[in-house]
C-alpha cells in the first residue's frame, strides 16, 4: 500500500509538470536586440511578451511594440509622496488674477529636494502590456485614420506619434486623456488635410484654455493629468503639454532644445512639426511661434547647438561623449540627436589646443564653469568643431576632476563666416562703463515696449482730475534701471497722480518715484487707491525692488496715487517690469578676461557701484571678459568689447540661419 500512494503521488507530481509545460506559452522568436531587454525585464519580462504575444498577428504593430521594447532601456520614471503634493501646490496659482508666485517657504522645501531620494521604477521592470496596447493602438488609429499622415513613414511615426512617455512623468493612459479632451475639439475646427493648418488650430485651442507660467519649482516631468487640468508649469511643462494633445490629435511632433542658453544659464524647448508637403521640421509653440510653411519661425534666441529629444537611443551620440558619461550633464542624455544643421548652415573651426591626447569639447560659460555642447575632432594639437550658430562664444575644452577646463583661446563665428580667435591684447585697454550685467534678451525688451509704449501720467489738485496737466506720455524704449524724467515747473501743488497703461494693455509697473526737487533729496510719499486686485500688491511700486512690479490685470486700466500732502513735484523715477539685471548701487563687481589655458585672470581691482548703479573698468583689447558680482558671489554672462560698446552674444546678430 506505502508503494501504490508513492506511485500515485509521483504520478501526481508529473502531471502537473505535464499541465505547466502545456500552459508555458513556447519561446517567442525575437532577435537578439528583442531578447537582450527582455532578458533585463526580470519578473515583468511575462508583461514585455504579453504584448509581442498580442500583435504576432498584426506585422507592423508588432514592429512597433518591438521598437518600443528594443529601446526601453533608460525611460524611467520617479514616484514619490512629494510628487502627489504638486496638484494642490500648483492648483493654488490658477485663483490668483496676478503675480502667479508661490510662498519662499514651499519653494524652499521643494527645491532643497533631491530626485535621487525618489523611487525610480525602470520602464522596463514595471510597464504593463496592457498600457502598451492601448497606447500602440491609439497611435495606429491616429497615424492611419489622419489625411495628413498619408505619407508618414513608419520610422518617423514610432519617433513622433508612437511614444508612450516624456521624460521622467509616471506611467499614464495620457493619449485616451488628452485624445477625449482635444479630439472633437480640433475636428469641429478643421477637418482638412493640411497638418500645419490642423497644428495651428489646436495650439490657438490650448492656447485659449489658458497657462499660468511658473519657474519657482525644480520638479520632474509632470503628471499629463496635471498639465491638462491644473494648467501651470514653465517652458519643458507647457512643451510637454504641447506634445501630448498634438501627438493624441495624430500631429506628427518631436521637442528641439539649446541644452544651454549662450545667453544665460538656463536651457530651453519648443516643439517641431514634421511637415507633409515639404518634409521639413517647422519649430513652434512657444516665444509665440506659430507653424509656418512659407518662412521659417525664429524665436530671437541664440541657440549654439540644437538637440531633438527622441525615444530611440542615439548611439552615435553616446560613442561622441562617452569618456564624460558619468558627470551630470544634459549632454550625455543617450537620446539626444544632433539637429543644428536644420538652424544653421553647416560649418567649421579648426583651433590650436593643448589636449595632451585627450577629449577635447565646445563648450559655453555657466556661471563659474565650463559645460559642453558637442564633442570636437582632435588631430595633434588642432580640434575641429562642427556646425554651430554664428555669433555665439565658445571655448574649446578638457575634463579634470569632473569639471571642464579651457585648453586654448574662446572664439566665434563672425557675420562674414570668419573664425575670430579671443586672444587677449594686455597691452591696450579699453576703458568700460556699464549699469546692465547681463544681456537684454528681445523677450524682455518686446515686454518692457509692451508695457510702457504709451503710458500717459496726469496730475491734478484733487481726486476728480477735473484740470489735469500731462506731466509724461513715455514714447521711448525704458532700458536703463531707473529712468528720470522732468516734470514740467508750473508752481500747482498736486494732490493726486494718474497712471493710464499703454493702451491695449495692462498696467504693470516695478517702480514709481516721485521727487520734490531736481537733486532728488525730497522723495514724495503716496498710497494707491485702485483700483486693487487680491496679490497685486500695490506696494511693490515704492518697495524699492526691482523684481517686485504692481499689476491690474485688466486693458487700459488706470490707477490712481494720492499724495501725502500738495507738493509741487519735480522729477519722476519709472522702473519698468524687468528681469533685474543692473548693477546696483553699493554692490562690488570685478570684471575677468579669459587667457586660454590660464582661465580666467582679473582685469585689475573690484569696482563698487555707484549711487546711479554705474560701474567702470579697463579691459585689454580684443578679450572675452566675465562680471563677477562679488557682493553676492555670481558670475555674469560672457561679453566682447566692440567699437567701444559691450557685445553680448545676441549682440552679435543672427547670420547663419536656414531658411
Amino acid at each position: 500500500m506505502k508503494n501504490l500512494r508513492r506511485i500515485f503521488a509521483f504520478s501526481l507530481v508529473w502531471m502537473g509538470v505535464a499541465l505547466l509545460v502545456g500552459c508555458t506559452p513556447s519561446k517567442l522568436n525575437e532577435s537578439e536586440a528583442v531578447n537582450n531587454v527582455l532578458d533585463k525585464a526580470g519578473y515583468n519580462r511575462g508583461e514585455l511578451e504579453k504584448l509581442l504575444r498580442h500583435y504576432a498577428d498584426d506585422s507592423m504593430k508588432l514592429e512597433a511594440a518591438r521598437w518600443l521594447i528594443v529601446n526601453m532601456p533608460g525611460h524611467y520614471s520617479f514616484d514619490d509622496p512629494e510628487i502627489d503634493s504638486l496638484e494642490n501646490i500648483l492648483g493654488k496659482l490658477n485663483t490668483y488674477a496676478v503675480n502667479f508666485s508661490l510662498d519662499k517657504e514651499t519653494t524652499d522645501r521643494w527645491n532643497s529636494l533631491s530626485f535621487a531620494d525618489f523611487t525610480r521604477k525602470d520602464h522596463v521592470r514595471c510597464i504593463k502590456a496592457d498600457l502598451l496596447i492601448k497606447n500602440i493602438d491609439l497611435a495606429f488609429e491616429e497615424w492611419r485614420g489622419r489625411k495628413w499622415n498619408e505619407n508618414l513613414a513608419f520610422a518617423d511615426f514610432c519617433e513622433l506619434l508612437l511614444p508612450y512617455t516624456l521624460g521622467e512623468a509616471r506611467l499614464s493612459d495620457w493619449r485616451s486623456m488628452y485624445r477625449d479632451h482635444y479630439k472633437h475639439k480640433l475636428d469641429s475646427a478643421y477637418q482638412g488635410d493640411d497638418v500645419i493648418e490642423a497644428a495651428k488650430t489646436l495650439l490657438s485651442i490650448i492656447h485659449s484654455e489658458g497657462w499660468v507660467y511658473n519657474s519657482q519649482l525644480i520638479t520632474p516631468h509632470l503628471d499629463p493629468a496635471l498639465l491638462l487640468n491644473v494648467r501651470v508649469g514653465y517652458n519643458r511643462d507647457f512643451v510637454d503639454k504641447l506634445v501630448y494633445a498634438m501627438r493624441a490629435c495624430g500631429i506628427p511632433v518631436a521637442i528641439d532644445q539649446l541644452i544651454i542658453s549662450p545667453d544665460n544659464k538656463n536651457s530651453h524647448k519648443w516643439i517641431v512639426l514634421l511637415d507633409n508637403v515639404s518634409g521639413k521640421y517647422i519649430p513652434f509653440g512657444t516665444d509665440s511661434l506659430e507653424p509656418s510653411r512659407d518662412s521659417r519661425p525664429h524665436d530671437g534666441r541664440k541657440k549654439g547647438k540644437v538637440y531633438r529629444t527622441t525615444y530611440e537611443r542615439q548611439n552615435r551620440h553616446v560613442k561622441k561623449f562617452e569618456d564624460i558619461r558619468s558627470l551630470p550633464l544634459r549632454i550625455v542624455n543617450p537620446n539626444l540627436l544632433d539637429v543644428t544643421t536644420e538652424y544653421f548652415t553647416p560649418d567649421s573651426a579648426t583651433l590650436a589646443v593643448h589636449s595632451q591626447g585627450e577629449g577635447v569639447y565646445l563648450a559655453l560659460p555657466v556661471l563659474d564653469e565650463w559645460r559642453p555642447i558637442d564633442a570636437g575632432e582632435v588631430n595633434g594639437d588642432s580640434v575641429t568643431f562642427r556646425n554651430f550658430e554664428a555669433g555665439v562664444y565658445y571655448a574649446p575644452v578638457v575634463p579634470k576632476n569632473n569639471l571642464f577646463y579651457p585648453c586654448g583661446y574662446p572664439f566665434y563665428q563672425t557675420k562674414d563666416g570668419d573664425i575670430k580667435v579671443l586672444k587677449p591684447n594686455t597691452g591696450k585697454k579699453i576703458k568700460l562703463k556699464m549699469s546692465r550685467i547681463m544681456p537684454l534678451r528681445s523677450s524682455i525688451l518686446f515686454k518692457i515696449i509692451s508695457d510702457m509704449m504709451g503710458v500717459v501720467i496726469e496730475a491734478d489738485e484733487d481726486k476728480s482730475f477735473s484740470n489735469p496737466d500731462t506731466i509724461l506720455v513715455v514714447n521711448d524704449t525704458l532700458i536703463e534701471r531707473r529712468n528720470k524724467y522732468l516734470i514740467p515747473d508750473n508752481k500747482r501743488k498736486y494732490g493726486y497722480i494718474r497712471y493710464t497703461a499703454a493702451p491695449g494693455q495692462q498696467l504693470t509697473l516695478a517702480e514709481f518715484e516721485l521727487f520734490a526737487d531736481m537733486n532728488e533729496t525730497k522723495k514724495v510719499k503716496y498710497t494707491v487707491e485702485g483700483p486693487v486686485f487680491d496679490r497685486s500688491w500695490p506696494e511693490c511700486l515704492y518697495d524699492g525692488d526691482l523684481m517686485t512690479r504692481f499689476t491690474i490685470p485688466q486693458k487700459d486700466a488706470s490707477c490712481i496715487l494720492h499724495l501725502s500732502e500738495p507738493t509741487e513735484l519735480s522729477t519722476l523715477r519709472l522702473t519698468a517690469r524687468n528681469d533685474g539685471f543692473y548693477a546696483l548701487p553699493g554692490n562690488s563687481y570685478q570684471l575677468f578676461y579669459m587667457d586660454g589655458d590660464k582661465d580666467w585672470v582679473a582685469a585689475g581691482e573690484p569696482c563698487v557701484a555707484d549711487e546711479n548703479g554705474i560701474i567702470e573698468f579697463y579691459a585689454p583689447e580684443n578679450a572675452l571678459l566675465k562680471l563677477k558680482d562679488i557682493t553676492k558671489d555670481v558670475d555674469r554672462q560672457v561679453f566682447t568689447i566692440q567699437n567701444g560698446k559691450i557685445c553680448y552674444s545676441i549682440d552679435l546678430g543672427f547670420h547663419n540661419l536656414v531658411k
